[in-house]
């Protein structure tokens, strides 16, 4: 987790629904619900966090839910509580026991 205080970063809580674009210039942790585009140099969704939308990032850290479209230009975590629907573009991947992928799989 990250600390509540960095500039640059967002946090959206659990029970906090998001609708929109957002770019973020560090860190984009999501407990809650965003729906619609996000970038940010690192994406982490908590096991209780949904995106639906496109999602891009240098590093991707899935514990919940990502829908549509993922691009992670470095590198990929889908724990496994996480599920990744939709067109997933990485540089390098990690997929966990119990973690869910379903879709298209492009490597960049």
């Amino acid at each position: 987790m990250v600390e509540a205080n960095q500039s640059g970063c967002l946090f959206v809580g659990e029970g906090v629904v998001l609708k929109g674009n957002f770019a973020v210039p560090d860190i984009a942790s999501v407990s809650g619900v965003v729906e619609g585009d996000l970038s940010a140099k690192q994406v982490i969704v908590e096991s209780t966090g949904l995106i639906r939308g496109k999602v891009t990032a240098e590093s991707g850290d899935i514990r919940g839910e990502v829908a549509e479209q993922l691009t992670a230009s470095r590198s990929l975590i889908i724990r496994s509580s996480g599920k990744v629907g939709g067109s997933v573009h990485y540089a390098e991947i990690e997929i966990e026991k119990g973690g869910s992928l379903h879709g298209d799989l492009h490597l960049i």
